[in-house]
């Protein structure tokens, strides 16, 4: 049977709208900020912003990323991520208006969103992936839980996507595919101006030349975290010691970084994938 439900949502500034809003199921005590990264100072202003909390921080740059953690005085947290981490552009906070949320009530929902979005179509940005459930007695977690949908409830109101796969509806059209040029084996295709990997396509650990380029090896970091990052979380299954097989579709933003993906290096997306780059040009 389905149930509707009424979130109430707040805009401090309304001159910020798009970027700065605070909601609510009105029969919840959790509260989530929603923020740019240019709107933290207003974040730390406002009413129980500071509490215990667990936050996400979320990239829409090449791949669709999220990191995940916890804080016992709230935004202040995300704070240091601006030094530390510089990846992500927007983020949402969950804290409670009493304060119920205490250091395992995070600890714990910090290990269920990070076991969560492994599943999904976002990459981790976390290096820890918490594959130890927190020690919680059963009462304990029948809470948590709880907790846990309402916050999974009010992420997937903010357009957080949890689908695990991207289907093909039998009765959309037959979406247009792209083959890697030989002798990569892999292919994209576009829905809804996503480039997605489909499931199948053989993945390569970043080649070891990588690690001497100009960028100070940043290129072989994040691809080969990354790649390992799929077969950690079931994403992929290894072939080899340096290739994997896609078991899900993946989604991304531009082809170079899916091609980058396949490749093992940096490469043009735009040329790597067979009749990509006759297409656009026929669009333009």
């Amino acid at each position: 049977m389905k149930i509707n439900t009424t979130i109430m949502l707040h805009f401090p500034d309304v001159n910020n709208a798009s970027n700065l809003r605070i909601f609510q199921d009105p029969t919840s005590q959790i509260r989530g900020f929603y923020f740019t990264k240019s709107q933290l100072a207003q974040v730390e202003q406002l009413e129980y912003a500071n509490n215990h909390a667990v936050y996400f921080l979320f990239s829409e740059t090449e791949e669709a990323s999220v990191y995940i953690g916890q804080s016992v005085n709230g935004i202040k947290r995300i704070k240091s991520h601006l030094r530390e981490k510089d990846f992500w552009q927007s983020g949402i906070l969950f804290v409670t208006d009493n304060n119920t949320f205490d250091k395992l009530s995070i600890d714990y929902l910090e290990y269920h969103f990070i076991q969560a979005f492994s599943k999904t179509q976002y990459s981790l940005e976390n290096q820890d992936l918490r594959i130890v459930a927190p020690n919680v007695n059963i009462f304990n977690k029948s809470t948590l839980d709880s907790f846990a949908a309402q916050i999974q409830f009010l992420l997937e109101a903010m357009g957080i996507s949890f689908q695990t796969r991207l289907f093909i509806e039998e009765q959309d059209e037959e979406k247009e595919t792209f083959n890697a040029r030989p002798p990569h084996q892999a292919s994209i295709r576009l829905q809804d101006g996503k480039y997605i990997l489909q499931a199948n396509s053989i993945i390569k650990a970043p080649l070891n030349r990588t690690k001497g380029w100009s960028d100070g090896g940043n290129f072989f970091q994040r691809f080969n975290k990354r790649y390992l990052q799929y077969i950690e979380t079931g994403k992929a299954v290894e072939v080899d010691v340096a290739t994997a097989r896609l078991i899900d579709d993946l989604e991304f933003n531009s082809p170079s970084t899916p091609a980058a993906l396949c490749s093992g290096h940096s490469v043009n997306g735009w040329k790597f994938w067979e009749g990509l780059e006759e297409k656009r040009k026929r669009e333009e």
